[in-house]
C-alpha cells in the first residue's frame, strides 16, 4: 500500500503495473500519486485510456489528482493506464490502479428528524424500547468516525434527580428507567420532553441533538369495536384493519375466532405490534361478520387479561346478478279465472345484503306472446313479482298457452342497477271442479322401529281426481293436517301416478312418541269453482307404532381439545369425559391410546397422565375415549380427544454443527469475520438467541448480533508462523423465562492453504507406514472415532499446536453461510 499526498514523493517512481494507492480525503492539491518509468525504450508517454472521473490527469510520466477528493462522493477509483509510443500504439499496458480515499471526520451524525414522537405506557418494563431515534453519519461506518453514540443529556421536567428514561447508546431505542416504571403517571405529568444527543467515536468527535417529546398513556387494552371491511376489496392483502395493545410492550398476541366451526377458513392474521390484517379479499355472501378474540399473553403464553371481542363487519357490495329461482316459471290459470285474481308468482333472489338496495328487487313485464286476444292481459306487482289477470278473456282452444319475459333489476330499478330475464309460462286449463278423493279412509297401522333411517318409504297412499290431467286442477297435494307438531313426516306426491308417498323426515324418538294418529288432506294447487268444497273424501287416516331401540351411550360433545404443558406429571388430571345412556343405564369408560400416555378412570370418565410427556418428540395426540353400557357392553360410542403439547423451556440452545469449525490461512495477520448459527429444540423458548465468548489471552474475539439466530464474530490472533487450533468457548442463551444458558465450542484452526484458499496437508512430511496407516484408517472408517476423540480433548484443553489439520473438515472463514 502506497500513500503518496504531494511533491515530496517524487522519489516513487517505477515500471507500470497494477497498482493501489491511498489518500486522505480533502488534502490540498495537485496530489502526486507515482511517477511511471518504461521498460521499453519505445514507449514516449503515459496515458490514462480509461474514465478520468474530471480529477486525474498524467504529467510528465506523474500520475496526478487536480481535484479535491471527497470519500463519501466516491470511495475508491479504478484507472486504466498504458504506455504508448510516437504514433500512439499501445506499449506496456493497460494496468488497471486504484485509488482509495481514506475517510476523515468531517461530517457530524444528523438525526432524521428534527423532532421526535412518542408514548409509554405507564408502568411500562424498564429497559423494553417503547420508541427509537435514529441519527446517520456520512462518515466511513467501519471507522470511529461513522459510528454513533446515543446518550440522553437532560430530561425535562426533572425532579429530585429523578431520572425516568434511559437510551441505549448504540442502537438509540428509548426505555424507562426502573424509577420510570415505579414512577411514570398521566395523572401527575403526561408529557416528558428529552434532549438527546449523538456523537461520532473520533478522538475531535462531532455531534448534533435532537429533541423528543414523550407522552405518558394508561391503559390500552380495549377492543377497537365493530369494524366494517367491504367484501371483494381489489387492494394489496395483506390489509392491517385495526390494531390493539397491551399495557407493556413484550407482550404476545394471539388472534383466534370465537366459534372454529362457524368459519371453514380464517383470513385474519395478528404481528407482533398488534396489527390485525385480513389476509385476503373478503366475499360477504360467503361469510357476512367474523366474531374475533384477541389474546394478550406473557413470555409462558400465559393470557394476561380477558380476551378483546372484535366484531367484524362485510360490508356488501353489488356484485351479483337476481337470479330466477327457475329458468322457466310454469303457472296455470282457469278459463274463467276473475280479471285481478292472483294467478302465479314470479320469483328471482339476490346474493347481496338482504335488505339493502344491492338486493331490492323490482320486477317489470317485457313482453307477452301471443297478445292474443290482446296485449297485456297480465300484471307483475313491481316488488312482489305476483302474476294476476288484468284484462281480456282467456279461452283454452283458440290460446292454450302465454309465454311472459319479466325484467327484475337490483338497486329498486334504479339506474346502475344489474338485471336478469326471468321466462313465466302461463298454461289456460278447464275449470277446477273436482275434488279429490281417497281411496280409502283408513291406512295403517304400520310398525317401525325407533333407528329407522331418515328419508325412508313408510306407506304409500292414493287419491284420485277426474279433472282435467296433469293440470293443476288434478294435481293433488298431500299434507299432514293432524297429529304431527314436531314435522317426522313429509308426503311426496308422484307426478305421474298422484300416489302420496310418505317419508321419515326427523328421527323417532320412543321415548317421546311410541305412536302415530295422522290426518292427512288431498287438495289441489288450483283453487276449486265457486260452489264445490273439499269434503270428507279428500281426508284419510294413517297409524304409526314406533318400537324401543336401544340406544348406547352418547358423549356431552363431538370432539375434545386439550393444551397440556409438556412437564404435566403422571397422575395430573387432564380432563372429565361425561356420557349418558338414553335408557338411563350405567356407563364405564375404556381408553384406547397406542402410546400409553394417558389412563382413564373407568367409572367417572376422568383422564390422567399416564407416563412422561415430551414436546420435542411428540406434539399431539389423538386418543379415543370408548363409552359403553355396563350391562351390554357392545353398545358403545367412541369420541376422539386431541391433546396438544405446550412447551417448556427444557432444552438449552447449542451451537449447529455447521458453526462449529473455521479455519483461517497462515500467517493470519488481518481480522477475520465468520458467521455463526445456533439453535435450540425447543419451539417456543428457541430464538432470538444472545451470544457471548470468553476471552482467550492476547486474542480479539468480538460478537455481532445478525438476527435472532445468526451472529458475526469478528477474530484477531494475530500473525503465525505455525500452525494451531483454538477452542473458543461460547454462552449461547434463549428468550424463556427464565433463559436457558448452554456452552458450546467453536474451533478456529491457524493452517497452510492450497492457491484455492483450502486447508493444506503435506503428506510427504510423513512417513511411509504413516501413509499406509492413513489409507488403511479412511478406508475402515476409523478416523470417525478419532476425530470424537480429538473433539473431546479439544473441549477440555486450552488452545495448544495440533497435529495438521484435515482438509476435508477445514471450512473457508469466508464463505457465506445461509441464514435460518
Amino acid at each position: 500500500m502506497v500513500v503518496t499526498t504531494g511533491i515530496s514523493a517524487q522519489s516513487r517512481k517505477g515500471p507500470l503495473k497494477q497498482m493501489e494507492f491511498t489518500t486522505t480525503e480533502g488534502v490540498d492539491i495537485p496530489i502526486y500519486f507515482f511517477e511511471f518509468t518504461p521498460t521499453d525504450n519505445a514507449v514516449k508517454e503515459f496515458k490514462i485510456t480509461g474514465n478520468t472521473y474530471g480529477k486525474f490527469t498524467i504529467f510528465e510520466s506523474w500520475l496526478i489528482c487536480n481535484t479535491t477528493l471527497d470519500r463519501e462522493e466516491q470511495e475508491i477509483y479504478t484507472l486504466q493506464i498504458e504506455g504508448v509510443n510516437e504514433i500512439g500504439d499501445t506499449i506496456e499496458g493497460p494496468e488497471s490502479v486504484n485509488i482509495v480515499v481514506v475517510d476523515i471526520n468531517d461530517n457530524p451524525p444528523t438525526f432524521e428528524k428534527e423532532e421526535y414522537m412518542g408514548v409509554v405506557r405507564q408502568n411500562s418494563r424498564p429497559g423494553k424500547p417503547f420508541m427509537r431515534v435514529n441519527a446517520i453519519d456520512l462518515d466511513d461506518p467501519k471507522t470511529p468516525n461513522g459510528k454513533i453514540k446515543y446518550s440522553i443529556s437532560q430530561q425535562i421536567p426533572i425532579s429530585h434527580n429523578a431520572v425516568y428514561f434511559q437510551i441505549d447508546n448504540e442502537t438509540g431505542a428509548i426505555s424507562t428507567t426502573e424509577t420510570g416504571y415505579q414512577s411514570l403517571d398521566p395523572l401527575n405529568e403526561n408529557a416528558y420532553k428529552l434532549i438527546v444527543n449523538a456523537k461520532d467515536l473520533a478522538d475531535l468527535s462531532l455531534g448534533s441533538n435532537t429533541k423528543v417529546m414523550i407522552t405518558v398513556k394508561e391503559n390500552l387494552w380495549k377492543s377497537p369495536g365493530e369494524i366494517e371491511i367491504i367484501e371483494n376489496s381489489t387492494d394489496p392483502h395483506p390489509k392491517i384493519i385495526t390494531q390493539v395493545e397491551w399495557n407493556e410492550p413484550g407482550a404476545i398476541y394471539e388472534l383466534k375466532p370465537k366459534d372454529k366451526m362457524a368459519y371453514p377458513k380464517f383470513p385474519f392474521a395478528i404481528d407482533a405490534n398488534g396489527n390485525i390484517s385480513v389476509t385476503e379479499p373478503l366475499d360477504r355472501e360467503e361469510i357476512s361478520q367474523y366474531l374475533l378474540l384477541v389474546y394478550a399473553l406473557d413470555e409462558n403464553r400465559v393470557p394476561l387479561e380477558n380476551p378483546l371481542e372484535i366484531l367484524i363487519i362485510v360490508k356488501d357490495i353489488n356484485d351479483n346478478h337476481p337470479v330466477c329461482d327457475k329458468a322457466v316459471t310454469m303457472i296455470e290459470v282457469q278459463e274463467n279465472e276473475a280479471v285481478g285474481s292472483l294467478i302465479g308468482t314470479v320469483k328471482a333472489s339476490d346474493s347481496d345484503e338482504e335488505g339493502t338496495s344491492n338486493s331490492f328487487l323490482k320486477y317489470a313485464l317485457l313482453d307477452q306472446d301471443p297478445k292474443v286476444p290482446e296485449d297485456n292481459m297480465f300484471t307483475v306487482d313491481d316488488f312482489s313479482g305476483e302474476i294476476k289477470r288484468f284484462k281480456g278473456h282467456l279461452q283454452k282452444k283458440n290460446t292454450p298457452q302465454y309465454n311472459l319475459k319479466v325484467l327484475v333489476t337490483d338497486l329498486i330499478g334504479e339506474t346502475g342497477g344489474l338485471t336478469t330475464e326471468c321466462m313465466v309460462n302461463v298454461s289456460v286449463i278447464d275449470i277446477n271442479d273436482m275434488v279429490p278423493i281417497f281411496e280409502q279412509s283408513k291406512y295403517g297401522p304400520v310398525t317401525f322401529t325407533e333407528d329407522t333411517p331418515l328419508d325412508t318409504v313408510l306407506i304409500e297412499i292414493q287419491a284420485t281426481d277426474n279433472d282435467e290431467p296433469f293440470t293443476g286442477s288434478s294435481e293433488i297435494l298431500y299434507k299432514v293436517t293432524e297429529g304431527d307438531t314436531s314435522g317426522t313426516f313429509e308426503i311426496r306426491t308422484d307426478e305421474s301416478t298422484n300416489r302420496g308417498i310418505v317419508h321419515l323426515a326427523k328421527p323417532f324418538n320412543f321415548e317421546e312418541y311410541s305412536f302415530y294418529n295422522l290426518t292427512i288432506s288431498a287438495t289441489n294447487p288450483e283453487p276449486l269453482v265457486k260452489g264445490v268444497e273439499y269434503n270428507s273424501s279428500s281426508f284419510a287416516f294413517l297409524i304409526i307404532n314406533v318400537t324401543d331401540n336401544d340406544e348406547p351411550p352418547q358423549f356431552s360433545q363431538n370432539l375434545y381439545h386439550k393444551w397440556l404443558f409438556e412437564n404435566a406429571s403422571k397422575g395430573d388430571s387432564v380432563l372429565i369425559l361425561e356420557a349418558k345412556d338414553p335408557e338411563g343405564g350405567e356407563v364405564r369408560y375404556e381408553l384406547n391410546d397406542p402410546d400409553e400416555r394417558f389412563r382413564i378412570d373407568s367409572k367417572t370418565g376422568e383422564i390422567f397422565v399416564n407416563d412422561e410427556l415430551d414436546m420435542e418428540k411428540k406434539r399431539l395426540y389423538e386418543i379415543q375415549a370408548i363409552a359403553m353400557e355396563k350391562d351390554h357392553p357392545e353398545k358403545s360410542s367412541t369420541v376422539v380427544i386431541t391433546i396438544h403439547l405446550r412447551d417448556i423451556n427444557d432444552n438449552a440452545p447449542k451451537l449447529a454443527e455447521a458453526s462449529s469449525f473455521f479455519f483461517i490461512c497462515l500467517p493470519a495477520e488481518g481480522e477475520e469475520h465468520v458467521i455463526i448459527h445456533a439453535e435450540d429444540d425447543d419451539v417456543e423458548f428457541g430464538p432470538p438467541f444472545t451470544f457471548s465468548a470468553d476471552a482467550i489471552s492476547g486474542k480479539k474475539i468480538k460478537i455481532e448480533q445478525i438476527n435472532g439466530t445468526h451472529s458475526s464474530v469478528t477474530l484477531a490472533f494475530g500473525s503465525h508462523s505455525e500452525e494451531i487450533k483454538y477452542s473458543i468457548p461460547l454462552k449461547i442463551t434463549d428468550n424463556g423465562s427464565p433463559p436457558l444458558q448452554g456452552n458450546s465450542i467453536m474451533t478456529v484452526a491457524i493452517c497452510k492453504c492450497t492457491k484455492e484458499h483450502k486447508c493444506y496437508i503435506a503428506l510427504e512430511h510423513q512417513s511411509g507406514p504413516s501413509k499406509v496407516g492413513l489409507a488403511v484408517g479412511i478406508l475402515l472408517g476409523t478416523f470417525a472415532v478419532i476425530g470424537v476423540i480429538l473433539a473431546v480433548v479439544f473441549l477440555r484443553t486450552k488452545p495448544k499446536k495440533s497435529d495438521k489439520i484435515d482438509p476435508k473438515a477445514a471450512r473457508n472463514a469466508n464463505e457465506t453461510i445461509p441464514l435460518a
